[in-house]
């Protein structure tokens, strides 16, 4: 299980995911402009780690949190269905299509606002990597349970 490179992989998408989940949740900032008011695109939670003043509007995604959440436990279960290498491929393009979905939402989420008002110049936060390292290593983890299950079909067809 620990001593093929998919865990690894899967591993990092748990804890990039989790990571995701608690880190400095900004991931786009919305200045009008002229300069009155803010909106900021979080991740999921209350960002309180900033001062609040009535200018500024925080809009918190929770469909982002529902979606690293289900990409999560998906990657969990995938670490545990090493015996059946094809249900774990399954549960981890599972991973990789949730990994997809979230990147998909969070650019979207920042496009459909910054369409709906033409008055603000957005940005996007330096914490909109992680989620494509997500989609990265679950690919990474993909290509290697196929690699297995190649080398597996391969020894099956010697013996």
């Amino acid at each position: 299980m620990i001593q093929r490179i998919q865990t690894i992989f899967l591993i990092l998408v748990i804890i990039i995911g989790y990571v995701n989940l608690w880190q400095n949740p900004v991931y786009a900032w919305f200045t009008a402009n002229d300069h009155s008011n803010s909106n900021v695109l979080m991740f999921w939670h209350s960002y309180s780690g900033v001062v609040t003043d009535a200018n500024t509007m925080y809009t918190p995604d929770l469909l982002t949190a529902f979606f690293t959440v289900v990409m999560i436990i998906a990657a969990l279960a995938t670490v545990f269905l090493f015996r059946n290498r094809r249900l774990q491929l399954k549960a981890a393009l599972l991973t990789l299509a949730f990994s997809i979905l979230l990147v998909g939402v969070l650019y979207l989420r920042y496009f459909l606002l910054s369409w709906a008002h033409e008055n603000y110049t957005g940005q996007f936060g330096i914490h909109l990597i992680w989620p494509h390292f997500l989609i990265l290593f679950a690919a990474l983890s993909v290509y290697n349970i196929r690699k297995d299950e190649r080398l597996v079909r391969s020894m099956d067809r010697i013996r």
